[in-house]
């Protein structure tokens, strides 16, 4: 399911590209939805060229970052065929960047790149149509609904629970649990079933959803303060999870052993993160690789693994930073962990 903005970026996108071309992308599938590979896919589009159909995954973003260009390059690398990112805009430089990356797209403005043999297009420079440059958001984006959709999406019964219950597990105000799940409703993340009460529809797709507002909306309002310090000095060091937990590259490579964290990322409650300045004589500096963040949860969400935080804030973390080594890595921790996780509940 797609919501109206999707659908009106979706429809313009395609009446822009089509303007004066012999080949024209035509819409396909009949809307009837696919799961390929763990993905969801509601919209396919096509060439006809020569008697064959040149066949399209779609993927509509009304906004493009680093998360959604690391997430966009993961989903690229595991489909069978090619998929068409379709969004609102893509400036001069995105789109030697999305060239660059192998990510075809086309935007409301009629820029476009398509790289599907024997066709060839990159067209870049248009403006975009004032029409989608209004930013539309839910009460589910800002942060206190991202603390929610978090907690839900770590323990996909909670949505079952009163909203007293999802608030205190959430750690927010209970005013803003009533209109964060009215928002989910309505991009049919959650149905509500009278007497049978909700339940969490998407759970993946909300995921994905949640680490780019995450990285966008939330992180940075949780920045205690950055810091250096020794060597490896994170090694050895035990932390304890009432306190504090190992997020990012160092989470990761505790999970993997695959990567060697080059940021060293912490999420501690804020009145005690100085013990663990103190201890290892760590130095403030604006510019240093050691990141503290106000660990907003109130939950116990790791019983197997509490030093570390749960490996859906991992990925997030990992797929912000634009480091190939990370995303390989977040994509081990996607399969074995996260989309387990899902498919189990």
């Amino acid at each position: 399911m797609i919501n109206n903005i999707e659908e009106n970026i979706f429809n313009t996108a395609i009446n822009e590209f089509n303007k004066d071309k012999e080949t024209l992308l035509e819409i396909g599938n009949g809307g009837k939805e696919k799961i390929v590979n763990g993905f969801r896919f509601v919209k396919f589009v096509k060439f006809r060229y020569q008697k064959k159909e040149l066949q399209y995954y779609v993927e509509i973003k009304a906004n493009i970052n680093n998360t959604i260009l690391a997430l966009l390059q993961y989903r690229k690398e595991t489909l069978p065929h090619p998929f068409l990112l379709i969004t609102r805009y893509i400036n001069n430089n995105k789109a030697e960047e999305l060239k660059k990356n192998g990510i075809q797209f086309i935007d409301t403005a009629g820029n476009a790149y398509i790289n599907y043999y024997p066709i060839y297009i990159f067209i870049k420079g248009n403006k975009p149509l004032d029409l989608f440059l209004k930013n539309t958001t839910y009460h589910l984006f800002e942060p206190s609904g991202l603390k929610i959709i978090y907690a839900l999406l770590i323990n996909t019964n909670l949505v079952k629970q009163p909203y007293r219950f999802i608030a205190e597990t959430a750690n927010v105000a209970l005013g803003t649990v009533g209109a964060t799940i009215n928002d989910l409703i309505k991009l049919g993340f959650i149905i509500a079933m009278g007497k049978k009460g909700r339940k969490l529809l998407k759970s993946e797709e909300l995921f994905k959803r949640w680490c780019i507002e995450y990285n966008e909306k939330l992180k940075q309002k949780l920045l205690i303060n950055k810091f250096t310090g020794p060597e490896n000095w994170w090694i050895n060091y035990k932390l304890n999870p009432e306190c504090a937990q190992w997020g990012g590259d160092v989470a990761a490579n505790k999970l993997t052993k695959y990567l060697k964290p080059q940021d060293i990322i912490i999420y501690s409650d804020r009145e005690k993160y100085q013990n663990i300045v103190i201890e290892n004589r760590l130095r403030k500096d604006i510019n240093g690789n050691i990141i503290f963040f106000e660990r907003f949860w109130k939950f116990n969400i790791n019983i197997e693994r509490k030093e570390i935080v749960n490996p859906i804030l991992i990925f997030a973390d990992l797929i912000n930073t634009g480091n190939q080594r990370a995303l390989d890595t977040a994509r081990i921790i996607y399969e074995e962990y996260i989309n387990r996780h899902f498919r189990k509940n």
